[in-house]
């Protein structure tokens, strides 16, 4: 969910600073916020989910991971509508096409692979971190990537075992999901690589 969240804002938010353009400085000023420690951002946003009760559930831990990484979804989504020809646009807007319906009708469409391949990156973000999800949850709900850091015994140490098969089903959510948008990938990475 905290895919969706990102990728719904920072799509809609990278269309409209491409293609309306003031706060040229803006997608600079959104990729520097990932600059700042971590810990420095996570303690007043603990205090604040403590305070809103989102700690210790799912939907508190989606809203952070799309609010985390909606600047990244939104400079990666920014530099393609950048790279996309705005003639077709135009075309459909002289026909009588609102805004809206440009967006949603020829705009998403033709960005498909960009789209996948932001959605892949901002996923793998969001399934891989353990941070956030270490200091929002609790023993009794926790995700893989933590769950995996706990798994260590009095008397063996490191569960080496454990760690290597629950490594191996941590992996398979983002297999699966890049080999079902594989056919978008390729074309969504090199998407604007050659200027008309």
């Amino acid at each position: 969910f905290g895919t969706v969240i990102a990728m719904s804002a920072g799509t809609a938010a990278a269309y409209g600073l491409s293609r309306f353009g003031s706060g040229q400085n803006l997608p600079l000023a959104l990729i520097q916020l990932r600059i700042f420690p971590p810990m420095a951002v996570m303690i007043p946003v603990m205090i604040m989910w403590a305070f809103l009760n989102f700690t210790d559930s799912w939907w508190g831990l989606a809203l952070i991971y799309g609010i985390v990484t909606l600047p990244f979804a939104f400079w990666l989504m920014k530099t393609f509508f950048d790279d996309m020809p705005r003639e077709i646009e135009e075309a459909a807007l002289v026909e009588g096409c609102s805004r809206l319906r440009v967006f949603t009708r020829i705009t998403l469409p033709m960005m498909r692979a960009p789209l996948a391949s932001a959605a892949l990156f901002v996923f793998i973000l969001n399934w891989s971190d353990y941070l956030i999800a270490l200091l929002l949850t609790t023993r009794e709900w926790v995700t893989i990537p933590v769950y995996m850091a706990s798994l260590s015994s009095s008397m063996t140490g490191q569960l080496y075992g454990a760690k290597a098969a629950l490594g191996l089903i941590a992996a398979v959510p983002p297999v699966i999901m890049g080999i079902a948008i594989q056919r978008h990938l390729v074309r969504g990475l090199t998407f604007g690589a050659l200027k008309q």
